[in-house]
């Protein structure tokens, strides 16, 4: 009975804090209900990558010590070379391989739910082993620290698989991205491990060191917690953009589909409508130069950036940037992180449009969209995409680039 009720006591002692820094995570998404389900599994999988990091860690310290022999110097390089980025690896592949390809994974506050989420499940199964291996009052300090130290680290590396989400389609330019949020995690946690063992036998002074360096990344992390929230797609939807017009018959200007405040007449919608690739700033039909910022108004006709189809942003220099290669037949465009092609605009609706394969050429639909799509000015449903034509999601402009026969 004793051993029994030693047991309960441990796990309940390591699970509760967890489940505290769990809800927290999931509570900051306040304008969609995330997915307890998804959260439950990654959670789980993250508990179960435990395994095969014990296993990667076991066999790359005996190699370690095999070829540098035993010292404290060691043990503190194990920490940084092999600890630190094996655990951080197991649980990025967690949330990578699961989560990140959910639909639920639809805003860039999900990256930090389910990194958290697989990190504090990783937590509770090392708080069982340290728990059951020493005192129970060691909960006092791994509940605190460890704890939210974990989800910490790992929301690091769930912030650039958010930011690789809306990043244009390139293996290389996606891997970037989250290979550099896995570095700064394993930095993280490396010099959290190196504080913990000093604070161990220099007490005071490198615990506190430890205690601000976790407050410090606690708030930088709430702070971008917040800032997701706020600019979360499923806030308010999407802005909409009046389009003004001048009256055919007085000349007042007004918005488009509304009454002249001049004559009365019925303001309409501009066949063609014009704005600055560069600053997004409405134009005057058959401007050359925006009157804003003084950019040319046609856009550069730049070799393909790329053999197959694509679509090109425009910096302020005139140089073309890839923003999405049309890889699939069938993309969907959109604010949300669970469109094939992601535009980050407020301009732009969750599900946009999309784009389909057709024979050799691609057709691109309207899908009821708020602020439009356009194509080379014009407005439209249903239109087929021919090379250098810019198009417009409501304020974000692109061009096109046929592939190379």
């Amino acid at each position: 009975m004793g051993a029994l009720r030693d047991l309960v006591l441990i796990s309940t002692l390591s699970l509760v804090p967890c489940a505290l820094w769990l809800w927290y995570f999931a509570s900051q998404s306040r304008y969609k209900r995330p997915s307890r389900r998804v959260i439950g599994l990654t959670f789980l999988l993250g508990a179960l990558a435990t395994i095969p990091a014990f296993g990667l860690n076991l066999l790359a310290q005996t190699a370690w010590v095999g070829v540098f022999g035993r010292s404290q110097w060691t043990h503190l390089a194990i920490l940084v070379l092999v600890v630190a980025p094996i655990e951080e690896f197991v649980k990025l592949l967690v949330v990578y391989g699961f989560a990140y390809r959910r639909p639920e994974f639809d805003e860039p506050l999900d990256g930090v739910i389910y990194s958290a989420s697989a990190a504090l499940g990783f937590a509770a199964v090392e708080n069982v082993i340290y728990l059951a291996q020493t005192s129970p009052l060691l909960v006092l300090l791994r509940g605190p620290l460890t704890n939210p130290g974990h989800a910490l680290f790992s929301a690091l590396w769930g912030i650039s698989l958010s930011r690789a989400k809306a990043a244009p389609n390139l293996p290389f330019e996606r891997f970037r991205i989250i290979a550099g949020g896995w570095l700064l995690a394993t930095l993280a946690h490396a010099t959290f491990d190196l504080l913990l063992v000093a604070s161990s036998s220099q007490h005071l002074v490198f615990l506190t060191v430890l205690v601000g360096g976790v407050l410090v990344l606690f708030f930088g992390v709430r702070s971008r917690l917040h800032s997701y929230r706020d600019a979360s797609p499923h806030r308010e939807g999407t802005i909409f953009v009046q389009t003004f017009v001048y009256c055919q018959e007085c000349g007042t200007k007004g918005a488009a589909s509304t009454l002249c405040s001049g004559c009365g007449s019925l303001l309409p919608e501009p066949e063609e409508l014009v704005l600055c690739p560069i600053c997004s700033t409405q134009q005057r039909s058959g401007a050359k130069f925006c009157a804003r910022c003084g950019a040319n108004m046609k856009l550069p006709a730049a070799d393909n950036l790329d053999a197959r189809p694509h679509f090109v942003t425009i910096a302020p220099n005139g140089e073309g940037r890839i923003a999405y290669i049309l890889n699939r037949g069938d993309i969907q465009i959109g604010r949300t992180l669970d469109n094939e092609f992601v535009i980050e605009h407020p301009s732009v609706s969750k599900r946009h449009a999309r784009v389909v394969a057709e024979a050799s050429d691609y057709a691109l639909e309207d899908l009821g969209s708020i602020n439009g799509t356009f194509i080379n000015g014009r407005r439209v449903k249903t239109a087929r995409l021919e090379d250098g034509c810019e198009v417009r999601f409501g304020q974000a402009s692109f061009v096109y680039r046929a592939p190379q026969r």
